[in-house]
């Protein structure tokens, strides 16, 4: 009899074991972020979780019997499934489109994806975190920046690529002055407060809750900064405002993890992706808020002084309301772009990023761009054409022919208004490129109003 119960007592410890969640790589607050390869397996919250494959920005997720195919979570929110929340934070076709780049150090296998231990999907305690701008002075933030979390982006030789560290917030209207402060995300403590010039600094924080988790305020105003190494700070405090660079008004705010603190020179190494978690600080909500319009001007490509670095050519998201319909040969979920003085465009081709890691084809000679409206008439117009080079380009709206266009090197051309009916709420502009690869096709501007 004894014999029999020893064994029991062994069936009912290792069955506590399995219940227990496996170990993640790192935590914040209740976020818990775990490196997959293909074929592994986590227990979280009594579910096990499998990564099944992973191809091109899609990883594919067995979760009991459901079974999950998501993007990585660049600009996008989190999914719910048999009780949990979760997201892919990062995957290697990604982090492979700037190879070595150490925004991406964290990712140390297939897929590294944040699942959260709150079952309502609160990725930080709201009593414990708050957004990192202050409101006080009318701040408000739609997220639609090309600066987001791990986007494609090019250095200043509009040449090489490089993956973006964090979040760029546009703060252009503050720029040098004392508006829109910046403030702590959570009880933390100043780590260091670096100059790199008499206008520009940046301040680490590292959080008091979460061993390992640093916070990056980059791009501050170098005389409004209030904090000084060693400094205790409390949820919502002060620590300034923001200068940007030689070009566009921002803080460049980000999420990083190491055992050890880390230096200014590498203080976007190990980005930790959280735009879910700073989507759900901003609008309370941590499931996807659709946006519509009824009109509207959308400009593609421009400067960042002149667009606040709303460059209009990545994926589209519901909760932006607009983007180029993803496409799962596409990796980076974005198309090429030029900006040139005060104007660009979007530039479509056969081969985008030719000769670079993120190069890809597209299977078809055209590509969408949707706009979330409510079902009505519609008038719409664009502009088409390339700031630099020869351009051939055929445009659509809602399959309604608006003309095609061959101009020369810098042309740019309006369309003639064309009346349009939407009926599955979403505005469709198509536009054709020349599919021999030869000649690219550009796209500026589009103007729409609701008519009835």
């Amino acid at each position: 009899m004894k014999f029999f119960f020893l064994i029991f007592l062994l069936i009912d410890a290792l069955a506590m074991v399995n219940a227990q969640n496996s170990e993640p790589d790192f935590r914040w607050s209740n976020s818990y972020y775990y490196n997959f390869a293909i074929g592994d397996s986590v227990r979280f919250n009594d579910k096990n979780i499998r990564l099944l494959s992973v191809d091109h920005q899609f990883t594919r997720l067995l979760i009991g019997r459901d079974t999950l195919n998501l993007r990585v979570a660049r600009r996008s929110l989190a999914t719910s499934s048999n009780g949990i929340q979760l997201f892919v934070a990062d995957n290697r076709n990604v982090a492979n489109l700037t190879p070595g780049d150490p925004a991406h150090q964290l990712l140390t296998k297939d897929a590294l994806v944040c699942i959260s231990s709150d079952i309502k999907g609160k990725w930080l305690n709201p009593d414990e975190f708050i957004f990192p701008v202050s409101y006080n002075n009318g701040f408000s933030w739609r997220g639609d920046e090309d600066s987001y979390i791990f986007s494609l982006s090019k250095k200043n030789d509009n040449q090489t690529l490089f993956s973006y560290p964090g979040i760029g917030i546009d703060l252009h209207d503050a720029r040098g002055i004392e508006k829109h402060w910046l403030v702590a995300i959570e009880n933390s403590t100043v780590v260091w407060v670096e100059e790199s010039d008499k206008y520009v600094s940046c301040v680490l924080l590292a959080s008091n809750e979460s061993p390992g988790i640093y916070y990056v305020y980059d791009k501050l105003f170098t005389q409004t900064v209030e904090v000084r190494k060693g400094q205790k700070l409390e949820k919502g405090e002060l620590i300034g405002t923001a200068w940007g660079d030689d070009n566009w008004g921002h803080l460049q705010f980000a999420v990083v993890y190491a055992e050890t603190a880390p230096g200014y020179q590498n203080r976007f190494t190990n980005c930790v992706n959280f735009f879910p978690q700073f989507f759900g600080l901003y609008y309370r909500e941590s499931f996807s808020l659709s946006n519509y319009f009824s009109k509207g001007r959308i400009e593609f490509g421009r400067q960042n002084p002149q667009n606040g670095n709303v460059l209009n050519v990545s994926a589209f998201e519901e909760n932006l309301g607009k983007g180029w319909k993803a496409c799962s040969w596409n990796t980076a979920e974005k198309l090429d772009w030029v900006s040139k003085n005060e104007e660009g465009n979007v530039r479509i081709s056969k081969t985008l990023f030719e000769g670079t890691p993120a190069e890809c084809t597209n299977p078809s000679d055209f590509c969408d761009y949707e706009i979330n409206v409510r079902n009505g008439v519609y008038r719409i117009r664009g502009r088409v054409g390339d700031v630099e080079f020869a351009s051939w380009q055929k445009l659509e709206f809602e399959g309604v022919p608006a003309g095609t266009f061959s101009l020369g090197a810098g042309e740019q051309k309006w369309t003639s208004e064309k009346v349009v009916k939407v009926e599955d709420r979403k505005l469709t502009i198509r536009i054709y490129s020349d599919n021999t690869g030869k000649t690219l096709a550009g796209l500026s501007e589009l103007v729409f109003q609701q008519a009835y």
